[in-house]
């Protein structure tokens, strides 16, 4: 019966691969990026103005750079994945080239400008003619949202204060538009982002896929001795050679003391026999991101301590799944996880919340807390327990444990999408011996 598990694991994971991996068609549709242009245009006011502009490359180091990732509005509305990118969205249009247009999309390549699906009242210019007309929509404008990753904070070590260029940039447009005021773009977008599309659910599905093969490959390739950068090189490699994009954050491997450290991610670690490792990991396709943690014993097996520890946040992760719905808010997951954590007498040991959002960021963003069909979040409860805590025999100090699953709310309760990728203990050692 062992074996049979085991072979079905991996055939399941051999189906979900063919099914999900070699089917380009998921991406999000030119038409859907065409309608989500056009929803946010219909939620602004006739005296509003919406400017955004793509993501920079990062420096790595001196001339290198860090490979880029499109700013995630940016790519929301539009799926281009290059910097040097506009938007001007103005509810009261402007008339260019003879026709009067109300989204303005501004690029440099013929490319993009051939396969991007444009409504009747949207325009892709050149890039050359952003100013022009971005001092044409101003004239009449009332509020101007700005959107644009570089207008934050610059930290002047030397002078030890810090410099606000979005303020800086306000300043000389209130001053140039004195009638204009001027605002962060990013909470327009929590009310769009927040409910998924099918296209972006089958998306974050093959991130899942790529991300339980390499926790699969992971889980069998861990022994006492290894390295946590190995086990990093696992998960990672199978992401990459299923079809990833990047991973969706730095992996986090966390083993011995280390798993008391919720985001860790030196992963430079040799493991040890009696250890248990987190691992809290996530790839990215074409966008979109999933989030996934399962902690594992180094040896093999779970010592009855480290049992005991498991099945409590076992227990508060599915009693927290089990209040999922439409209605109910993330401060009530949080209090049904710390109930069942409290009453097993282990509650000073939470560290963090049970839940956020995912999508195209990895931490997404939402409107509000409270549950909505076609929302995706995580459910992760925690248990970290340190080396130091007097209050609790020895074997049951110096460990931290994670569960965390992705979860879609549907009309009447929801979904796990990470429900493949095993988290019973008995799974996870059987699937540990199989080297």
């Amino acid at each position: 019966m062992r074996l049979i598990k085991i072979l079905m694991i991996v055939l399941l994971s051999i189906f979900f691969e063919i099914a999900f991996c070699q089917n380009d068609s998921f991406s999000i549709s030119q038409n859907e990026y065409a309608g989500r242009r056009q929803q946010l245009l219909s939620s602004l006011d006739s005296g509003t103005v919406v400017v955004m502009r793509s993501g920079d490359y990062k420096m790595r180091s001196n001339d290198v750079e860090y490979r880029y990732r499109q700013e995630s509005n940016f790519l929301y509305l539009t799926g281009w994945r290059s910097t040097n990118r506009y938007i001007i969205f103005s509810p009261a249009g402007f008339e260019t080239d003879g026709k009067r247009n109300n989204v303005f999309l501004f690029t440099t390549s013929q490319e993009e400008s051939k396969q991007t699906k444009i409504g009747t009242n949207e325009i892709i210019c050149n890039i050359s003619r952003f100013q022009e007309l971005f001092k044409s929509v101003l004239t009449n404008a009332k509020t101007l949202y700005i959107s644009a990753p570089d207008l934050q904070f610059v930290n002047d070590w030397l002078n030890d204060k810090k410099i606000f260029l979005d303020k800086n940039a306000k300043k000389e447009l209130e001053q140039r538009y004195p009638d204009l005021k001027v605002k962060n773009a990013l909470p327009l977008f929590g009310k769009f982002r927040e409910i998924k599309s099918e296209a972006e659910l089958r998306l974050m599905q093959k991130s899942i896929v790529f991300t339980w093969n390499g926790l699969k490959r992971a889980m069998m390739d861990c022994k006492p001795d290894t390295w946590e950068y190995e086990l990093q090189a696992d998960i990672e490699y199978e992401m990459m050679h299923g079809g990833a994009d990047f991973p969706s954050w730095t992996s986090i491997i966390g083993s011995g003391e280390n798993s008391l450290i919720l985001h860790y991610d030196d992963n430079r670690r040799q493991m040890k026999n009696g250890d248990l490792v987190v691992m809290d990991v996530g790839a990215e396709y074409d966008g979109y991101a999933c989030d996934i943690t399962r902690t594992i014993p180094v040896s093999g097996k779970f010592t009855k301590a480290q049992t005991e520890v498991y099945n409590i946040v076992l227990k508060a992760q599915e009693e927290v799944i089990k209040i999922v719905k439409p209605g109910i808010t993330m401060k009530d997951m949080d209090a049904k996880a710390k109930e069942v954590i409290v009453q097993a007498g282990f509650g000073k040991f939470i560290r963090h919340g049970v839940t956020h959002p995912v999508g195209i960021d990895v931490h997404d963003i939402w409107a509000s807390d409270t549950l909505r069909a076609g929302m995706v979040m995580t459910v992760e409860p925690g248990i970290y327990i340190p080396t130091d805590a007097d209050s609790i025999a020895s074997d049951f100090r110096g460990f931290g444990i994670r569960i965390e699953d992705d979860v879609l709310v549907t009309e009447s309760g929801c979904e796990v999408m990470t429900k493949n990728v095993p988290k019973e203990i008995d799974e996870i050692e059987r699937l540990m011996r199989k080297k």
